[in-house]
């Protein structure tokens, strides 16, 4: 699966898009079909690079990136400072199994790399709360 994208309801309609990247397929198929049936617009990405390249062409109309940590050819933390370099104002959500220590996290996010991180195994209402809160807090930088 290299891209998918679902329509948007006219709640989330100003949010924008979100990228969901995941190298096992029925993950991103789940955060995909999650967030889809939430109402956000959603492209889907097994790839990282080919992500990294669909955002690189379309960063205005993203306004969060999800990412897992671990993914061959380029982990998370790379494909986020990647993004970032392209458009500082995206928001990022980091989704891992393995354990980020507090102080790797405030690292990241006193340097504006990561907004967000949830540990794996997430439940997808979770998952659909933290998107909610990442977009809100966009839309708010948006009007500053």
């Amino acid at each position: 699966m290299d891209i998918s994208v679902g329509s948007t309801s006219p709640l989330v309609a100003e949010a924008g898009v979100i990228g969901v990247i995941d190298d096992e397929r029925d993950i991103v198929q789940l955060y995909r079909d999650a967030l889809l049936a939430s109402g956000f617009s959603v492209y889907a990405f097994t790839n990282p690079l080919i992500a990294l390249e669909h955002f690189r062409v379309n960063s205005d109309s993203y306004v969060l990136i999800i990412s897992d940590l671990r993914m061959p050819g380029m982990d998370g933390i790379e494909l986020i400072k990647k993004v970032k370099a392209i458009n500082p104002d995206i928001r990022t959500l980091l989704i891992t199994a393995f354990e980020v220590e507090d102080s790797v996290f405030h690292q990241y996010k006193k340097g504006n790399l990561i907004d967000s991180i949830l540990q794996k195994p997430i439940t997808m209402k979770n998952l659909v709360t933290e998107v909610e809160n990442q977009v809100k807090i966009r839309q708010v930088q948006k009007q500053k």
